[in-house]
């Protein structure tokens, strides 16, 4: 927007118009409409994008009322007359600023420019068309709403204050990207959250310089103070239900223009394991289901590298059956043990992000040929062990259990591979403790990403590693929300 600086509004008409082509040359997309009012010679000038414009509301709002009116030009001053008593449309703004008007015209809004007068008119005309409000296909869920976000942030923000109806929630708005000029919007309920983590995050965010920014991960990777970890410390999801219930614990939600996914901080890693439909199934199950899910993400990061070390270096611990059945399947394999694990967890690998990346019927063929021809092929052509089979493909199921970190767990369970196949169950030991050293030493806006697991408090523990009753959780996690009392507004109650 430099180059902006040299250009200025003037009085007059033509020039202005020429300005503005100047500005949009080569661009033609921009339209322009020159009209003149039969009554009193006023002559003026529409500038908009036609395909990101609504044309029914610069015709029906704009345009015909000015060519309809009779007003005098010199008994009233135009630009305020024309926005307070001619156009119809429901927002506008006055404005001198080339940089206003710019990037008015390149949001999809129309700017009013009159003959005699340094002043335009901004006109809210937004009408692009957006994608229909479905499930997400990453957030599937067997109850509760199953409606997701959607590209247009407008949308967004609305079905978050459906789900909110409070004057509480508030909205902070900006701009992020020096060419994409994109709209970022801070969410959150005043009187749940912390200043200090809300101003934090305000504060990082505003100091991001980037060219572009099409996503909220984006953001996410700039103000994460923990860049080079393998965990991600904020929560990302499409549906708004979800979304509204991390605001209503205190969390901070960032939403970005154009995407579908929406931010919340701070974050705690037990959220890795939270379903959506958690909290419209009986408790019961819903904590059944986490539990699972903790056990899947143990499960799949272990297997691999306790299988490598007992058939490598403990076999003693192994009873004798099982181990004369687990090398007389090895008998004829020309690979060591840690070479076919390797190889069958790259093919695994390979074969998921075939199938996630073809069509939807492409990928159920991939996934089917993957599991059933090549593993059988490879067991019958002696390349593989059929034990070693089963081993990467209990941990890979289990690893699909918790889709938002397949990629972290393939790193995990790879780096345990590796020490197990040097130092055997004690490199896995070794493994461990580091992952858990780590992960206790991550913070999420300053808040610590295992506090599920440092707090004593009862009703801060009672939605994490299960779900407890929803009359029972009287009190939100003191450590995330300022107002710890569920519904009430002020409430303080013990923990």
């Amino acid at each position: 927007m430099e180059d902006l600086k040299k250009y200025s509004l003037t009085c007059f008409l033509d020039e202005n118009i020429k300005m503005i082509k100047e500005i949009f040359k080569n661009d033609e997309s921009i339209n322009m409409r020159i009209f003149q009012n039969q009554y009193s010679g006023l002559r003026g000038c529409l500038f908009f994008i036609s395909d990101m414009v609504d044309t029914k509301v610069i015709n029906e709002h704009i345009l015909k009322p000015i060519l309809e009116s009779k007003v005098l030009l010199d008994d009233v001053d135009l630009i305020s007359y024309l926005s307070n008593e001619i156009i119809t449309s429901s927002t506008l703004k006055c404005s001198t600023s080339i940089d206003e008007l710019v990037n008015a015209i390149v949001s999809g809004d129309t700017v009013l420019i009159l003959e005699g007068y340094q002043e335009v008119i901004i006109n809210s005309t937004k009408g692009w068309k957006v994608r229909a409000i479905e499930e997400p296909n990453s957030e599937k869920v067997l109850r509760g709403p199953k409606e997701g976000f959607i590209e247009s942030m407008s949308t967004n923000l609305s079905m978050i204050r459906r789900k909110v109806c409070s004057k509480d929630l508030k909205f902070i708005s900006m701009t992020l990207g020096e060419r994409t000029r994109t709209k970022v919007c801070i969410c959150y309920i005043d009187g749940l959250v912390h200043e200090d983590i809300l101003n934090n995050i305000i504060k990082k965010i505003e100091n991001i310089s980037i060219d572009g920014i099409t996503d909220v991960k984006y953001i996410g990777e700039f103000i994460d103070e923990n860049p080079f970890s393998l965990f991600e410390t904020s929560f990302t999801s499409e549906k708004p239900d979800t979304i509204s219930g991390k605001i209503l614990e205190g969390r901070v939600a960032v939403l970005v223009d154009g995407s579908p996914s929406v931010m919340t901080l701070p974050s705690l890693f037990i959220e890795s394991f939270m379903a959506g439909d958690d909290y419209y199934i009986n408790y019961y199950y819903a904590s059944l289901g986490r539990l699972l899910r903790i056990l899947g993400f143990i499960a799949s990061i272990s297997i691999p590298a306790l299988y490598l070390s007992l058939v490598s270096f403990h076999q003693g611990t192994l009873q004798t059956p099982l181990l004369i059945t687990i090398y007389a399947a090895r008998v004829g394999v020309p690979f060591p043990s840690i070479v076919e694990l390797l190889i069958l967890l790259t093919v695994f690998e390979i074969l998921r992000e075939a199938g996630s990346r073809a069509p939807s019927t492409m990928g159920q063929a991939i996934s089917i040929v993957g599991v059933l021809v090549l593993g059988t092929a490879a067991v019958d052509a002696r390349l593989v062990s059929a034990p070693m089979i089963i081993i990467v493909g209990v941990s890979s199921i289990t690893g699909l259990m918790i889709p938002n970190m397949t990629v972290t767990l393939s790193f995990i369970r790879a780096g345990l591979l590796l020490l197990s196949s040097v130092l055997g169950i004690y490199g896995y030991i070794f493994g461990m403790l580091a992952l858990i050293i780590h992960l206790f030493s991550l913070r999420s806006c300053g808040i610590p990403f295992m506090g599920h697991l440092t707090s004593f408090h009862m009703q801060s523990i009672k939605d994490t590693i299960i779900r407890g009753p929803a009359w029972y959780m009287r009190y939100r996690p003191k450590f995330m929300s300022k107002d710890s009392k569920r519904g009430t507004i002020g409430g303080k109650g013990d923990e």
